[in-house]
C-alpha cells in the first residue's frame, strides 16, 4: 500500500473542512476562530516544568520545545472513548449505512484547522496562551482531534534553527531519592505519516465564532513509564543523552503520540 505524505493528509482533512462548510449538508455555519497552544500542568502542580512520574521520578524541565501542526479538529467522538467504544460495538452489531462523504480516520467532518506548523516552547509564557492566528470553521460541537509531529520543514524558516533539525527537544534532571540524572534528549519523527500522526484526541468543545481553541500538550503524561535508573550518569554529572537504544526514549517516542499526550480547551469570544 503507498504510503501517505503529509501533504496528502494535509489535502484530504482541508478538503473534508471545504466540503463542511458547503457541499455536505452538515448545515453549520461558517465561523472564524482563534487556534492557540498552551502547555498543561500536571494535576496538584502549579508548574508546568516540574511534576512526578508513575515511575516514581521528580522531573524538572529546563527546556522543552516541539514542533507540531497541522491540527485538525473533528465532530465525532474519539472511538477510544468509553461511549465511543460502545457505539462502534452497536454499528457492529447492528450495522447502519451513516457514513457520509468528509469521514477520515472515523472523526466524521472537520469543524476547524490550522494548516500550518510551528515552533513551541512548552515552557514559554507561564501558562498563557500563545495565539497562533485565526482560523476557519464550523460551528458545532467537537469532539476530537488529530495532529502532526515532524521534523521543521523549511516553511518554518529561522525560527526552526533552535531546533537543530530535530522534532522534539527536552532538557531536564529527574531525582528518585538520592539519585539525580540530569539528561537531553533530541528526538525526531520522521516520515511515514503515519507515524507522525497523534489520532484520537479526546475534547469536547463547542465552536463559534471568534472564540479561542487552545491545544494543551501534557508534558507529564510523556514520561509514563520512564526509568531514568537505566541511564549512566558520567562521573562529571553533565546530561545524559538519551539515545534511540535507551528505555527512556523509547518510552518517550511512544508516549508522545498517544492520545493522551494532549487535550484541548475552549474560552469563548468576548
Amino acid at each position: 500500500m503507498k504510503r501517505c505524505s503529509r501533504r496528502a493528509f494535509t489535502w484530504m482533512l482541508g478538503g473534508a473542512l471545504a466540503a463542511g462548510c458547503g457541499l455536505s449538508g452538515t448545515g453549520g455555519r461558517s465561523i472564524t476562530f482563534r487556534m492557540g497552544l498552551r502547555t498543561a500542568s500536571a494535576p496538584g502542580e502549579p508548574t508546568v516544568d516540574t511534576f512526578t512520574t508513575d515511575t516514581g521520578w521528580r522531573v524538572t524541565l529546563t527546556t522543552a520545545r516541539l514542533v507540531l501542526g497541522p491540527i485538525y479538529l473533528f465532530e465525532k467522538a474519539s472511538p477510544l472513548q468509553p461511549q465511543a467504544l460502545l457505539r462502534r460495538l452497536g454499528d457492529v452489531l447492528l450495522p447502519t449505512a451513516h457514513a457520509h462523504e468528509g469521514d477520515f480516520f472515523s472523526g466524521g467532518h472537520v469543524l476547524g484547522e490550522w494548516d500550518r506548523e510551528v515552533v513551541f516552547d512548552l515552557l514559554a509564557d507561564a501558562g498563557r496562551a500563545r495565539v497562533l492566528g485565526r482560523s476557519p470553521g464550523i460551528a458545532g460541537l467537537a469532539r476530537s482531534l488529530s495532529l502532526l509531529l515532524q521534523p521543521p520543514s523549511s516553511a518554518l524558516g529561522a525560527e526552526a534553527d533552535v531546533m537543530g533539525g530535530r522534532s522534539l527537544v527536552l532538557e531536564g534532571i529527574a531525582t528518585q531519592a538520592q539519585a539525580r540524572v540530569p539528561f537531553r534528549v533530541a528526538m525526531d519523527f520522521p516520515p511515514p505519516v503515519e507515524l507522525q500522526r497523534v489520532d484520537f484526541v479526546p475534547i469536547e468543545v463547542d465552536l463559534d465564532d471568534e472564540g479561542l481553541f487552545v491545544l494543551e500538550p501534557r508534558p507529564h503524561r510523556w514520561f509514563t513509564g520512564a526509568r531514568f535508573d537505566r541511564l549512566t550518569v558520567s562521573a562529571e554529572g553533565g546530561p545524559v543523552e538519551v539515545g534511540p537504544d535507551t528505555q527512556v526514549y523509547r518510552a518517550l517516542s511512544v508516549n508522545v503520540r498517544r492520545f493522551d499526550a494532549f487535550t484541548g480547551a475552549w474560552e469563548p469570544g468576548v
